[in-house]
């Protein structure tokens, strides 16, 4: 909007300028301009871009408000022609591809007959001559991605008093298959502590099934990481003592020591997710489950297909991953995946040393596979970390690790070579004085313009005489290719393909997917794929199988096809919508039905469902799902929230982070507004609200009426504020907010006569009744009193009832009552007419 007004301010000077010229009229298509406007057409005027996104189905058919550029729009040899765009970079949230904005930076072309003008093939300028309305509309592969500063040191705590964080994760599960009832149960709980920069940090977990008990303690440390250095102390997993370089032949092991070194998460890095994708396959809707020796790392629900894990919560370092396939309550497979997350795929900050230094006392787990012993035994540790940045080719990561523990010395090394942009290679080795070893390189290719990409992995490992871990020797192969770049409709192709040899187990997944019919309405997909897998123990499957996808406005999703599974055919359906600004956040529904089996040996039921619904809530969020068929069910139900403090306050949040802030509305009633912090939106209500932010980051909070709600509040004091928060940090914001409410109505005296032409005071402001004694006014719900001052200086007051009010109310007829102290009401009403 104001950057229309400004056009319009613009236009207007331009035509006091060139209204002597007296042009002649100019018409393009059924628009004729008046001779001012044409004179404006034929030198040229500054159009304001908006950028609106088309494969976005959740925004609807209006105009977009996303200003991203200005446009100078100019009329000449009987075309209008866009001259010339002016970015502004420092206030863009969305990035444009490097192709598109390099067409943009020359444009010079005219619009066609429909006042479009093509850029790319997937972003299109468009013109609405009615209303001066310039829009480029773009696809996903017009879009690129904005990158943040590389490496940036956070400045002090901003919060000064101790303040805390209890996160808590909950969840609970019951399933019958077969007549075989189980049931589980776990909770945990991260505790942070703080101080300014100084926090302390627990967290621990109680699981409970049918047969056992038992409650572990991951982590009990104190931590101070400030201006680029870090120091912990306590007792920590080896998880979370690494931060500079991998520490493999450790397991899962405990540490009581003391690490310290200049890695720290003040200077922020970026982070990327595993270099090979771990892909899966779903015969139906269901649960993944990924271990590391043999501790729970993630969950993640999946409807049926393909798909890749997110890693990106994942520990870094390369190890070997258990993935297990649950669907309706039934394990269905098992297999192994190696996860790959080097640390020098993490920073792109050259010409530093990082380093770290650690020791203590070591608590090294040992397991006995053949007989199923597991012992933990207590020795020492000691050792140190460096790595280094080059800016040699695209980027060259090197890194290395030396220790000595329990009688074993152990180094290993790791690079990380990227080519180009579009090539990478990383090694990494271990080598112990055991004679345990192991070797892992993965290599990454992207043809130019998104053609096609390659990726393969290949690890190898053995056990010595000391050092307990995983042994493995396996490789994957993949291929993913954009035969779009080569024809728009012929869509996209994956082809993966990974051996464990060590195992005997096998597997290959070919998907192709295509886009087969789109608008602004509808968008029509279709996905058809193969799956091969062979297990040295369990029984190989093969599995086809096409889906048709359909996706409507308003983030509905739907979903119909055939998949055949060694031999079985299955019909299957799903739906899922997503809800804004709902408690519900988002539900889905699955169905797979066999009609025609053909294969008895795969043991399935005819007919199996499943659903979901998410939710979130202001103080917790959670996801119950649940599936059956004829013989089994499965119910599954998590949680989660946290419960932050400061100073006397204790107000409870909806997600899992480390810090936050709380900010004190004084909102009495269901009114509502917003915070927008570093962009992001946030309902507040209630008298006060706590939002779990990310540690180690700046944040500007301003807050605001929010759009969505009648509410309107005025904030006298503490509108804008800027908050460096660390872990446990939690921020506390007092505004002074004044909750508003027009209210209009018709004043009458005790007496009953109207108060006509008399002057109104509230607490902030003041107006004058008409004739009819009628008036409208801003009230502050706090201080809901009108008061009539007469000529006399008598006062006349009336307190509104507005507990109920919000924005806007009619009060109809008001009567007031004066004070105790004003003269009686003869003489008042003789002053009043004179």
């Amino acid at each position: 909007m104001k950057s229309r007004i400004l056009f319009c301010v613009a236009l207007l000077v331009g035509l006091q300028n060139t209204y002597a010229d007296e042009p002649t009229q100019i018409q393009i298509g059924q628009y004729v301009f008046p001779v001012m406007l044409s004179s404006m057409l034929s030198q040229g005027f500054t159009v304001p871009i908006y950028l609106k996104f088309e494969e976005d189905s959740t925004i609807e058919a209006t105009k977009s408000k996303q200003k991203i550029a200005d446009a100078v729009v100019e009329y000449r040899n009987n075309q209008l022609f866009a001259r010339k765009i002016i970015f502004d970079e420092t206030h863009q949230s969305t990035e444009l591809a490097p192709e598109v904005k390099a067409q943009i930076a020359t444009l010079n072309k005219a619009f066609e007959e429909d006042m479009t003008l093509s850029i790319t093939d997937d972003a299109v300028l468009s013109f609405d001559l009615q209303s001066l309305y310039l829009e480029l509309k773009v696809e996903k592969s017009a879009l690129g991605t904005k990158l943040i500063k590389r490496s940036d040191v956070l400045g002090q705590s901003t919060t000064e008093n101790f303040s805390s964080i209890l996160n808590y994760r909950l969840g609970a599960s019951q399933s019958d298959f077969n007549e075989r009832k189980t049931s589980s149960t776990y909770i945990n709980l991260d505790s942070i502590s703080a101080l300014e920069e100084h926090h302390f940090l627990v967290n621990g977990s109680f699981y409970s099934n049918d047969s056992n008990t038992s409650f572990d303690l991951y982590r009990a440390l104190y931590e101070h990481d400030f201006e680029g250095n870090r120091l912990a102390a306590g007792m920590m997993d080896t998880w979370s003592m690494q931060s500079v370089a991998s520490l493999n032949a450790l397991n899962s092991s405990k540490v009581y020591g003391v690490t310290y070194g200049n890695k720290s998460s003040t200077i922020i890095e970026d982070q990327k997710q595993s270099l090979v994708p771990i892909l899966v396959f779903l015969p139906s809707a269901g649960t993944i489950q990924v271990y590391r020796d043999g501790r729970l790392l993630s969950i993640q629900n999946f409807s049926m297909g393909s798909h890749e894990l997110d890693t990106s919560t994942f520990p870094n370092g390369v190890y070997n991953v258990e993935v297990k396939t649950i669907v309706n309550g039934q394990e269905t497979s098992t297999t192994s995946a190696q996860v790959n997350k080097t640390f020098g795929r993490q920073s792109s900050v050259t010409d530093k040393l990082s380093w770290q230094a650690f020791g203590g006392m070591l608590e090294y787990s040992k397991r006995y596979d053949q007989d199923a012993i597991h012992t933990d035994e207590r020795t020492w540790l000691m050792g140190i970390a460096a790595a280094k940045n080059y800016a040699y080719l695209s980027g060259v990561r090197l890194a290395s690790t030396f220790y000595v523990f329990d009688k074993n010395a152990v180094v290993e090394a790791e690079s990380n070579i990227t080519f180009t942009p579009n090539s990478s290679l990383s090694f990494q080795t271990m080598l112990a004085t055991d004679r345990s070893y192991r070797a892992t390189t993965a290599l990454s290719y992207s043809l130019p313009k998104g053609y096609a990409s390659f990726w393969g992995a290949f690890d190898i490992s053995e056990i010595g005489d000391r050092l307990y871990f995983t042994d493995n020797k396996s490789y994957s192969l993949g291929l993913s290719m954009n035969l779009n770049q080569l024809y728009n409709k012929l869509g996209l192709l994956t082809v993966s393909y990974s051996d464990d040899l060590k195992r005997d187990n096998r597997l290959m997944n070919v998907e192709y997917f295509q886009t087969i019919y789109n608008n602004r309405y509808v968008d029509m997909q279709v996905r058809t794929g193969l799956q091969r897998s062979q297990y040295d123990t369990q029984q190989n499957t093969q599995d086809k199988y096409i889906y048709f996808d359909l996706r409507l406005p308003f983030s509905k999703w739907f979903s119909a096809g055939v998949n055949s599974r060694n031999s079985n055919v299955y019909a299957n359906a799903s739906y899922k919508q997503n809800f804004n600004h709902q408690v519900i956040e988002n539900v889905g529904l699955d169905f797979s039905q066999m009609v025609n089996r053909k294969n008895n040996d795969v043991d399935s039921d005819n007919f199996t469902a499943s659903g979901y619904v998410g939710y979130k809530t202001k103080y917790n969020s959670g996801n119950l799902s649940m599936s059956g068929s004829r013989n089994s069910y499965s119910l599954n139900y998590t949680s989660q929230g946290s419960i932050a403090t400061s100073g006397k306050n204790f107000v409870l949040g909806n997600d899992n982070l480390s810090s936050g802030v709380i900010i004190e509305t004084g909102l009495n009633d269901k009114g509502s507004m917003a915070a927008e912090i570093n962009g992001q939106s946030y309902t507040l209500t209630g008298q006060k609200n706590f939002i779990p932010l990310a540690p180690y980051a700046e944040y500007v909070i301003e807050l605001m009426n929010d759009k969505s709600s009648v509410d309107s509040v005025s904030i006298a004091e503490g509108r804008k504020s800027r908050v460096t928060l660390y872990p446990g940090n939690v921020a506390l914001l007092q505004p002074e907010i004044k909750q508003m409410v027009t209210v209009f109505g018709r004043v009458y005296y005790p007496n009953g006569e109207l108060a006509a032409n008399a002057n109104i005071h509230n607490h902030i402001g003041k107006t004058t009744t008409d004739a009819n004694g009628e008036f409208s006014l801003d009230v502050d719900k706090r201080y809901p009193m009108l008061t009539l001052i007469e000529r006399n200086g008598d006062i006349c007051e009336s307190t509104l009832q507005l507990s109920d009010a919000r924005g806007a109310a009619w009060l109809g007829d008001v009567s007031c009552q004066y004070k105790p102290v004003s003269r009686n009401k003869n003489s008042l009403e003789a002053t009043r007419y004179d």
